[in-house]
């Protein structure tokens, strides 16, 4: 039993010190900019992406963003035909 409470709180420390030292509560789930579902992709307050191309696991979509503090902004960039 011991050793189980030993391990969770490795674990949560761990966590903790992964994402700034802050509350668990600042991580949240990156969703789809086209239908609005969770990804599978988790974000802190100082996670920064440019130029991240999401793959939407539900709509199967893949869209370019950047994010910076949680927020999300999608890149617009004109395809290109080959």
């Amino acid at each position: 039993m011991a050793a189980v409470f030993c391990l969770v709180f490795v674990i949560i420390v761990l966590y903790k010190g992964f994402c700034g030292g802050g509350e668990i509560e600042q991580i949240e789930w990156l969703l789809c900019p086209v239908c609005g579902r969770k990804t599978r992709i988790k974000v802190c307050v100082e996670t920064v992406l440019v130029n991240f191309l999401l793959l939407c696991p539900k709509c199967n979509e893949e869209t370019l963003i950047d994010v910076q503090k949680q927020v999300v902004s999608v890149i617009n960039k004109p395809d290109t035909a080959i």
